[in-house]
């Protein structure tokens, strides 16, 4: 597990609904391919059960798996990427590429977006956004051209702006040398959908069975 699922929680989950419907744990396992361990454990926290039991499980005490599930993901207490270990993703335009770098993958339904906007020579932005929410921009290294609206702002490194996302913006090296910008995003709106996709799809990625049904 990646404390992806709070397993106390969907523990007494399980157990509140069993208690619900009279049925004891023989009864229970009885009715599906379980084992009186694998439905204490998984009462009692000790053990992530696979998508697949929880199907049966759900089916066995009547409930729908949401009913077991519903808002159980929880995000990690931190998240750490060393230099350089970002994943990378290239983003091309006509004339000028650039590699995003991001740095908290790792932490589903987040309300940031930090990555690391590595820029390569002078040309036409490589990156041109717009997003609802806000976003702050640090330049680390090089000196960069900044276009926001119909405004040209140029940034040196230690530079910073803070800006309304709405507006279409983008980045690009000025000169012939590289440039390196931290970016930090927040989506409000795309974050919501995420974090609600996570939340139905987080149980399955993260499930780790481990012991047989």
């Amino acid at each position: 597990m990646n404390g992806s699922v709070n397993l106390a929680d969907l523990g007494r989950r399980v157990r509140a609904a069993r208690l619900a419907r009279r049925l004891t744990l023989d009864e229970v396992v009885s009715r599906a391919d379980f084992t009186v361990s694998w439905l204490s454990k998984v009462e009692n926290g000790q053990l992530t059960p696979s998508l697949e039991g929880l199907v049966k499980l759900a089916d066995v005490l009547e409930c729908g798996v949401d009913d077991l599930v519903e808002g159980l993901s929880t995000p990690p207490r931190h998240v750490v990427v060393k230099g350089g270990h970002g994943r990378a993703e290239t983003v091309r335009s006509a004339k000028s590429p650039a590699t995003i770098e991001h740095l908290a993958d790792q932490w589903r339904g987040r309300a940031m977006q930090p990555t690391i906007v590595h820029l390569g020579g002078a040309g036409r932005p490589a990156v041109m956004d717009s997003h609802d929410g806000e976003r702050f921009l640090f330049v680390l290294e090089g000196d960069v051209r900044f276009e926001y609206g119909d405004e040209v702002i140029m940034l040196g490194p230690g530079d910073s702006i803070y800006v309304d996302a709405t507006i279409p913006h983008g980045l690009s090296s000025r000169g012939k040398g590289k440039a390196r910008v931290l970016s930090v995003a927040h989506e409000p709106h795309a974050l919501r959908s995420r974090d609600r996709a996570a939340r139905r799809n987080g149980l399955a990625k993260a499930a780790r069975p481990r012991e047989k049904r």
